[in-house]
């Protein structure tokens, strides 16, 4: 191969790496937003239920939505957050997996926040 061809196919994987570390900062830009998000629903729903724990349709779409938006960069991660979602559609159903408490899923978010800070 020439010293041109040798610099083309450097630039090729040099553009691809950077296009990659992109894609996953706003992978996990993205995660942090939906967890945010449905983090501060369910702790102001609770907040104002006194902690009572009532099937809401809607804090498991958005679990489930920051589930899908954090699988690609952790998919345990994203497990735990589908648990999440499928709590709060039977809050009242025993569960073989424990289901993280909104403290443990803020240790995660700042991870994320680490990692996100890390990559630029």
């Amino acid at each position: 191969m020439s010293t041109v061809g040798d610099i083309r196919l450097l630039s090729w994987v040099v553009d691809k790496l950077h296009e990659h570390k992109r894609k996953n900062k706003e992978q996990t830009n993205e995660a942090i937003a939906s967890i945010h998000a449905a983090w501060s629903a369910t702790y102001n729903y609770l907040r104002n239920e006194d902690g009572k724990y009532i099937p809401n349709e809607k804090l498991s779409n958005l679990w489930n939505e920051a589930a899908r938006c954090t699988r690609l960069i952790n998919a345990g991660l994203a497990s735990q957050l589908q648990d999440k979602s499928r709590f709060w559609i039977h809050p009242e159903l025993p569960r073989q997996n424990r289901i993280l408490k909104l403290t443990e899923i803020m240790d995660e978010v700042e991870r994320l926040n680490k990692k996100f800070i890390k990559k630029n």
